[in-house]
């Protein structure tokens, strides 16, 4: 009995390691590798894709936005992307990549989302948009599929915020205050 008992929290330790999040703040951000597609990067008015490998994120803070290729995951986390939009941080301050996983697009619709990513390209060109085909940062950072995470990194590539899913307001207010923190940007006051 006392044998089954530790084979069953062995296999419950298990489990829970399996789901434990890769991305704890004060780490450094997992390696991620893009080949397949990659970096969406203009030539003149074409776009062209390159490989892309998350040690291009440090020097400045960064927020990276990893999502499923769905409306419902875009919306997700529009509270703090509208937010840091409308912040009055100066883009020179931070950078932002996205990076959509193809992977988790719609039966059909992984065309239409790759032409989405190039119209966005051309509007925000001052942003890093990466198309993941196989989904590779999901696994490498444990992220929930059909999901949106948002990453606030330190401009030595660690990790300052980590949120998968829906922020809360005090979230939104805590991520866009590390933002405004690393990137020297003082609040204002009222």
């Amino acid at each position: 009995m006392a044998e089954r008992i530790a084979q069953l929290l062995a296999g419950l330790l298990l489990v829970l390691a399996a789901h434990a999040r890769a991305l704890e703040p004060g780490a450094p951000l997992p390696p991620l590798r893009v080949e397949e597609l990659g970096e969406l990067q203009l030539a003149g008015e074409q776009i062209r894709y390159a490989p892309w490998h998350s040690d291009t994120v440090t020097g400045t803070v960064q927020v990276v936005q990893y999502m499923a290729a769905r409306l419902s995951a875009k919306s997700l986390n529009e509270p703090f992307t509208d937010r840091l939009r409308d912040s009055g941080i100066p883009y020179e301050r931070y950078h932002v990549t996205t990076i959509v996983n193809l992977d988790d697009a719609l039966i059909g619709t992984r065309g239409m989302v790759l032409s989405e990513l190039a119209k966005n390209k051309k509007r925000y060109w001052r942003s890093s948009i990466v198309a993941d085909a196989r989904g590779l940062g999901l696994k490498a950072w444990r992220l929930e599929p059909g999901s949106s995470a948002i990453i606030v990194l330190e401009p030595d590539g660690r990790v300052a915020f980590f949120r998968d899913g829906p922020m809360t307001p005090a979230e939104v207010e805590h991520a866009l205050g590390l933002v405004r923190e690393h990137a020297g940007v003082a609040v204002a006051q009222r």
